[in-house]
């Protein structure tokens, strides 16, 4: 019997080969999978986390806009509407695929190819409510409470903002009540005390204290009963607001101007506004609050924080559910 010693060589060699094969296609295999778990995990988790953050943002922006959007129809006398951000709901869908190939010829060097591809998508999805019936009456209607006053107060808000938006009068001698209107001829006695509360505040003296069961506010030694104020309405204080907004030559006969309070500026323009925390376009112009505007802004965050405080309870009614997108 022969034995053919360069044909076993051969076949050893060949079985070597196909052994290493086989282990560099596991190898890449292995490295496939392992990357596209790695980084689709983290394209995913990178992706949530800036979803989350322009959501916030995206609904933020929208809440103020509506709200700007609303002052400019009370200027033009024009009945508001407005929509209640409900839910929020975002899909995600991943799809991966690769492939690995691999060349071997004797005598030259092995050539190794890989192919990932991976896609990820989010659906978000946010639904609104319009705000009509009892939750309406509620939320814009109803008097802001002198307990939600005191909040604010407490809060750190200027007392002369509130009082120049929220109160209507005050009413510590019967026979002279103060109204907060430019044209009563109690307005001067109202804008007296209204310095005296923010003298005391920016002394530290003013306090919200208990007095016989009932709320009533301490500036210094001098005591005003919660009885003695009478608050406005949500509505009321963007009534007020609306008349700090410009009215355009063009629309002069639309608006009826009233005496600006000074404690919001709206300013209006044909041209998109270059550094504007908020605008919104409307009736061929474009309404907006500059950023540099600080009395501006912290007047329009009120009216935001009061929005959300007066809010009622979700009634079921109709939702509209639009792509956030």
């Amino acid at each position: 019997m022969q034995i053919n010693a360069r044909s076993l060589f051969s076949r050893s060699t060949e079985s070597i080969n196909t052994s290493r094969l086989g282990a560099r296609r596991l190898f890449v295999g292995a490295l496939l999978v392992t990357t596209l778990a790695v980084g689709g995990c983290g394209v995913a988790n990178q992706a949530i986390r800036s979803d989350f953050t322009d959501f916030n943002g995206i609904i933020q922006f929208n809440q103020s806009q509506q709200m700007l959007l609303n002052l400019v129809r009370l200027h033009y006398r024009e009945p508001p509407m407005f929509l209640q951000a409900g839910s929020l709901t975002a899909s995600y869908s991943s799809t991966a695929g690769g492939g690995a190939s691999f060349g071997f010829e004797e005598g030259s060097a092995s050539t190794y190819g890989l192919d990932l591809d991976y896609e990820f998508a989010s659906k978000p999805t946010i639904s609104y409510t319009p705000i009509e019936g009892k939750a309406y009456v509620t939320q814009f209607m109803t008097e802001v409470s002198f307990e939600t006053f005191c909040l604010l107060v407490r809060a750190g808000w200027p007392v002369t903002k509130l009082c120049e938006l929220l109160v209507e009068r005050v009413t510590i001698d019967p026979a002279a009540p103060m109204r907060n209107h430019s044209s009563s001829p109690s307005y001067a006695s109202f804008t007296a005390m209204v310095a005296k509360l923010q003298a005391a505040q920016d002394t530290g003296q003013l306090s919200v204290v208990n007095s016989n069961g009932a709320l009533a506010v301490m500036a210094g030694t001098d005591l005003i009963h919660v009885d003695s104020f009478q608050l406005r309405s949500l509505a009321d204080a963007m009534f007020v607001a609306s008349k700090n907004i410009e009215t355009p030559i063009a629309h002069q006969g639309r608006a009826k101007n009233g005496q600006s309070n000074g404690q919001i500026n709206i300013q209006v323009s044909r041209d998109a506004p270059r550094d504007a925390v908020v605008w919104v376009q409307y009736s061929g112009h474009y309404f907006s609050i500059d950023n540099t505007d600080i009395p501006s802004k912290d007047t329009l965050a009120l009216l935001m924080q009061l929005f959300r405080i007066q809010a009622a309870p979700s009634t079921g009614a109709p939702l509209l559910t639009i792509p956030a997108r």
